[in-house]
């Protein structure tokens, strides 16, 4: 029996073997019922058993075997793009989803050759193989649209953090201020109000960025001439204002001009800063030092304190993971997520420079940023 015959007559049993397997897929959202299980699968085998009737020319199917088919060109959805809507609205990973299109693969060939395909017959195999080129392309849809309305998905929660709510934040400051010049609020009052705002906003701005690094896969960043050392000043200085009790040096040596992302570049210093205000001894200062020579520019964050365990210094790189240094956690900042040093690496990286930590229990904690200057 022909496979395009085969899947016609028998498509309730190969449908069944699809609900069975997903059925048992782990995902994170809500059961699916029967119904929903099946959503599109008839739909894809039905496109496939059509394609496989179909004449298809040398360079069809070379187009077909690298998901390059035109078949959703016609502006309509395919059923494989619609089934990622579907599987992508339920909760399942992507990961499941092509299980799923594996295990229809399998079920398929093992009940075609239960039926005598496949035996000796040239056609047998002409069509098995363009049956897997069918499955691949379904696949390649499935991920591409599983891919771009994730990218939405990022794309409105960005716009969300970024706008709804930072607006309403500036409306908080912004009173806080007026009520203060009014005589309504006294000042001390008024600067833990702002503080919080401006740790929320930290908080927001974190994750905005996670999202992008994630999503992007680089952490975008808008070049332009200037000079590093006078950019670090100002974020020393304000650092300072927002941390009177924390003694903070910086000092340079050589010339400073080159290429830079001013405000990626304040963004990744004043996150190490507030990492070395956290973690560091108290009452011991905090050093930045900055040198180059000639091509790249150099900095690092120093502070005393109870060093970084090894096994630790290359995990706190990553993202949603804080140190656990135990004397020193009641420091963090409320609600900090973990995210800080994680987004510092990826400005490093879309810089094209390195940072790597050094830490003993003697010499203290540093991080070392190098930058090439364009």
């Amino acid at each position: 029996m022909r496979l395009s015959t085969f899947l016609h007559t028998h498509a309730e049993e190969i449908l069944a073997a699809w609900d069975e397997f997903a059925a048992t897929v782990d995902h994170e959202g809500h059961n699916l019922d029967p119904q929903t299980l099946r959503d599109h699968a008839g739909e894809i085998l039905l496109t496939i058993a059509e394609d496989l009737e179909r004449p298809q020319t040398e360079h069809e199917q070379l187009e077909k075997s690298k998901g390059l088919s035109d078949s959703s060109s016609a502006g309509t959805d395919t059923a494989a793009q619609t089934h990622a809507d579907t599987r992508l609205i339920s909760g399942f990973a992507i990961d499941a989803m092509i299980t799923e299109y594996r295990a229809l693969r399998a079920s398929v060939v093992r009940l075609w050759q239960k039926t005598g395909g496949g035996a000796a017959h040239q056609e047998d195999l002409r069509d098995l193989t363009r049956f897997n080129e069918a499955i691949d392309q379904a696949i390649a849809e499935s991920v591409a649209r599983y891919t771009e309305q994730t990218k939405r998905s990022t794309d409105l929660f960005i716009g969300i953090l970024g706008h709804d709510i930072r607006n309403p934040l500036g409306t908080i400051s912004m009173s806080a201020q007026y009520l203060v010049r009014s005589g309504q609020l006294s000042a001390s009052a008024a600067e833990t109000i702002i503080n919080s705002v401006v740790r929320i906003n930290s908080v927001i701005e974190h994750v905005v960025d996670f999202t992008r690094a994630q999503s992007e896969g680089i952490m975008p960043i808008n070049r332009k001439p200037g000079n590093l050392v006078h950019q670090f000043s100002k974020v020393v200085e304000e650092t300072r204002v927002r941390n009177p009790r924390s003694i903070i040096r910086l000092d340079s040596t050589g010339h400073f001009d080159g290429s830079w992302d001013e405000g990626r570049m304040g963004q990744l210093l004043s996150n190490l800063l507030s990492n070395a205000i956290s973690y560091g001894a108290r009452g011991e200062p905090i050093s930045v030092h900055m040198w180059e020579n000639g091509d790249d520019v150099f900095f690092s964050v120093h502070n005393s304190g109870q060093p970084i365990p090894p096994q630790e210094q290359e995990r706190i790189f990553k993202p949603l993971v804080r140190g656990s240094t135990t004397d020193k956690l009641e420091r963090r900042e409320p609600g900090g997520l973990g995210l800080g040093l994680y987004i510092c690496k990826e400005i490093v990286r879309a810089h094209g420079g390195t940072m790597e930590v050094k830490s003993e229990q003697a010499a203290g904690t540093s991080f070392d940023v190098k930058l090439p200057r364009f």
